[in-house]
């Protein structure tokens, strides 16, 4: 059962939380939507749900991120036009704006017979519907030479710490010489 009450009159004691002028009290949830990963999908999701609440469904995103990187604009951080912060989405900030329930873990698998999500270091988290966006991995362990010599540009959350490592290698030792080959031809490649 839903009661809207008007923010700027009392309350009468009832408790809720303040959603667009209005508190909401004794909100019945009625379906668990989990979001596994913190995707550009997700992340559009979030969005859309702060802006368009729907009654009675709790939404829970899971993510081992709390910043996840916009894929299209990595050619450009990787040659210093843009900075952290401008090519990450902060999913926080995103959750707290959508009023979801955040929680900040790796899922490693599913219990389909009860619907459950299980997660590294937490207990169990129950959906009704479940969606996943958690980007692709590359294959590079099928590829003679690329566990050792290669840096995989997805999880790009992960690419990213690698580049980072490889500039402060070569900023701390610039006269070390360094072969560096692209492999691919993504947009990514040719910018």
């Amino acid at each position: 059962m839903q009661h809207f009450l008007n923010y700027n009159q009392p309350n009468n004691g009832l408790t809720g939380y303040v959603k667009n002028s209005v508190i909401v009290k004794d909100l019945v949830i009625v379906k668990d939507l989990v979001l596994i990963g913190g995707g550009h999908s997700h992340a559009i999701a979030l969005k859309q749900f702060g802006m368009n609440p729907i009654p009675g469904v709790q939404l829970t995103l899971i993510t081992d991120v709390t910043y996840t990187p916009y894929s299209g604009m990595l050619p450009g951080y990787i040659a210093g036009s843009y900075r952290f912060e401008d090519c990450h989405i902060d999913l926080r900030l995103l959750a707290q704006f959508s009023q979801v329930r955040l929680i900040r873990d790796r899922a490693i698998g599913l219990d389909l017979e009860n619907n459950r999500v299980l997660l590294a270091h937490r207990p169990p988290i129950t959906f009704d519907k479940l969606s996943i966006d958690m980007g692709s991995t590359p294959a590079t362990l099928t590829v003679p030479g690329a566990k050792e010599y290669a840096i995989p540009a997805k999880p790009i959350s992960q690419f990213l710490q690698y580049w980072d490592q490889l500039v402060d290698e070569i900023v701390q030792h610039p006269q070390q010489p360094m072969r560096l080959a692209i492999v691919g031809g993504g947009q990514a490649a040719s910018s």
